[in-house]
Formats: structure tokens, C-alpha cells, sequence
């Protein structure tokens, strides 16, 4: 499940198809511990520019990212989670990361109200 998951996420980045609502997120966890990995699109309708933000006991940092290059930040996830499993960590894929929404959708909400309350 793991593998096809991660090919069919990979895919979308690399295409460029990937947009803000398709953030997804790993959660690691060891004994008690958690870590979340976060592949962030930071437009709509691109795969870039992107962000991977690491959270280790509460602190989030952004681990790499990307202006240009489509499917680097995807790999980098990809490589960096299993990098946790090897060191006997268990990761699963979730989706989505956090609000997938950008700044401007508060905007086009803000019009679409304005719009229904002249007619």
C-alpha cells in the first residue's frame, strides 16, 4: 500500500499536476514518539514551488525546497522516510498535511459572498 501510494504521489509531482490541495503528509512513529514529514505545493495547479517541513517534538523545519525543479521535493521525502524506517522507525502516508488552502481562496470566497448578497 505504502509503494503504491508513494508512485501514484511521485507521479503527480513529476507531471506538475500536483496543486496546494494535494499536500500530503508521512506520520513516523517509535514507541511513544512521532515525527511528521510534510510535502508541501505552495501554488495551485503546480508541483512547484514546494516545500518538505520536518516536526520533531513540536519544532517544524523546512528540511529542502524547490523553485524549478518538478519531483525534488517527492523524492526528498520519499528518501528521508526511508531513512526513518531504516533507523527503526514506522512510517505511514497520510492526506492531506494541513489546510490546503492558499491565501488567496480566502479572497475568491470573500467575492463569491459579495456576489450572492447583490443579487
Amino acid at each position: 500500500m505504502y509503494k503504491a501510494s508513494l508512485a501514484i504521489l511521485v507521479g503527480l509531482g513529476m507531471t506538475g499536476l500536483a496543486s496546494a490541495s494535494d499536500n500530503y503528509s508521512y506520520t513516523c512513529s517509535y514507541g511513544k514518539q512521532e515525527r511528521k514529514i510534510d510535502v508541501m505545493y505552495l501554488q495551485r495547479e503546480s508541483s512547484v514551488p514546494c516545500e518538505v517541513r520536518y516536526t520533531k517534538d513540536g519544532q517544524e523545519e523546512t528540511l529542502w525546497n524547490a523553485s524549478y525543479t518538478k519531483g525534488y521535493c517527492e523524492d526528498k521525502a520519499a528518501e528521508f522516510v526511508k531513512k526513518q524506517e531504516s533507523w527503526g522507525w514506522s512510517c505511514s502516508i497520510d492526506k492531506p498535511a494541513i489546510d490546503d488552502s492558499l491565501p488567496e481562496d480566502k479572497e475568491v470566497e470573500a467575492e463569491k459572498k459579495n456576489e450572492e448578497a447583490k443579487i
